[in-house]
């Protein structure tokens, strides 16, 4: 199923088919995820060059204020999602960090 074949929740008329678009949104999420750990890694590059730290903790708040405020635009539970976000943020920091120290994985 592409894209342009998403259904509608209301037109899922079966477990199956509800599964699937849950899946379909879960691979879209990984692509963003993916996607947001590229900037992640010129993140660390160009700490590196004007020798910034991975964390920054006043980043780091308002990063996962944002989710928060999102989450709540979006009628979602804003304290999940921040500390959705709390974890996503603690994986780029100790990426940006391996990057740092020179032990990026390629």
């Amino acid at each position: 199923m592409s894209g342009s074949d998403k259904r509608a929740p209301e037109d899922c008329t079966s477990m199956e088919e509800l599964r699937a678009e849950i899946d379909r949104v879960d691979d879209a999420l990984f692509d963003l995820f993916a996607e947001r750990m590229t900037y992640i890694h010129r993140a660390a590059e160009l700490k590196a060059g004007i020798g910034l730290p991975a964390n920054i903790p006043t980043r780091v708040d308002q990063v996962v204020e944002n989710a928060r405020r999102r989450a709540a635009a979006h009628g979602l539970a804003p304290e999940l999602y921040g500390s959705i976000w709390e974890k996503i943020v603690e994986a780029a920091i100790a990426e940006e960090e391996r990057r740092l120290n020179g032990k990026a994985e390629q």
